[in-house]
């Protein structure tokens, strides 16, 4: 798969691509009613968002997925008569951002856009065998459908909520019977705004010298120093879904790491000193 540069400067595949030109030809047609892709990864959405901030068309895009906090979120581009230019200012993964895009739809009276693309689904099991994540992820895609039309799946006991396209949750809820080695009962629910699903973390404390990605690498990863270098220069470090080559790349709070072999991180802060004068590091790996 070729890799070449989109309008944002990121490096990209051919389906990333088409992607954000199905994207820009969206933000055209917003002019009179609000327009939505399918579900995008994280770091699909950080490449449309640096491509329409690049096109000057980001100042009404929002990224929503069915709750605050959601991985997988589908853009919404809303209507050219709706004032939203200063909510650029936020941060694209932030929970501030999201918050302003339900005020403001709260504002003009839009709320039914909340549910009117991400529909919910919520999935229950007999109880009969242990379901993961994987399990639930298995049954749907052997219905045919494809992962786009899926948002997040949250796993909470012997049940599962479920985010899911507008036009293929009637199909899903009619037809998933079964889920790994378990029988299951699907159905249309509603998950609202104070929807929270259970995330373990495993708490990470450290100290740095500073908040260069290196010297954050080694102390996510607990390698060493040339351990840590290499695998920042060898492109198996992302920052933000992004490669990142730059050992002296400065983290900075809120960033999320990602290293290949060790995990996923969120950093939650890198600038308390210590006695000693180095930096006290407190992040959380995804578990």
């Amino acid at each position: 798969m070729n890799n070449k540069e989109n309008a944002g400067g990121f490096l990209c595949t051919d389906e990333e691509r088409l992607l954000i030109s199905r994207a820009t030809e969206l933000s055209v047609r917003q002019e009179n009613s609000a327009v939505a892709l399918s579900f995008l990864t994280p770091r699909e959405q950080r490449l449309v968002y640096e491509a329409m901030v690049a096109g000057h068309r980001a100042d009404r895009l929002f990224f929503w997925g069915g709750y605050y906090g959601a991985e997988r979120r589908r853009a919404l581009f809303l209507p050219s008569w709706i004032e939203a230019e200063k909510a650029c200012r936020e941060m694209l993964f932030s929970r501030e951002r999201e918050e302003f895009f339900v005020s403001l739809l709260s504002e003009y009276g839009m709320e039914a856009l909340l549910s009117e693309y991400t529909h919910v689904l919520k999935l229950s099991g007999s109880g009969y065998a242990a379901l993961e994540h994987r399990d639930y992820l298995g049954a749907l895609m052997a219905l045919g459908i494809k992962r786009s039309v899926l948002g997040d799946i949250c796993v909470e006991g012997d049940s599962a909520t479920v985010f899911c396209d507008e036009r293929a949750s009637a199909f899903v809820a009619s037809e998933l019977r079964s889920a790994g080695r378990d029988t299951v009962r699907c159905e249309i629910a509603e998950a609202g705004l104070d929807f929270c699903p259970v995330r373990q973390f495993e708490k990470i404390c450290s100290t740095v010298a500073s908040p260069r990605l290196d010297g954050i690498v080694r102390a996510l990863c607990s390698v060493s120093r040339d351990e840590a270098l290499r695998l920042v220069n060898q492109g198996m470090v992302e920052v933000n879904y992004f490669v990142m080559k730059e050992p002296d790349r400065t983290v900075s709070p809120g960033d999320i790491v990602s290293v290949r072999g060790h995990g996923k991180y969120i950093v939650d802060s890198a600038c308390d000193a210590t006695r000693r004068g180095r930096l006290r590091l407190l992040a959380r790996k995804y578990v």
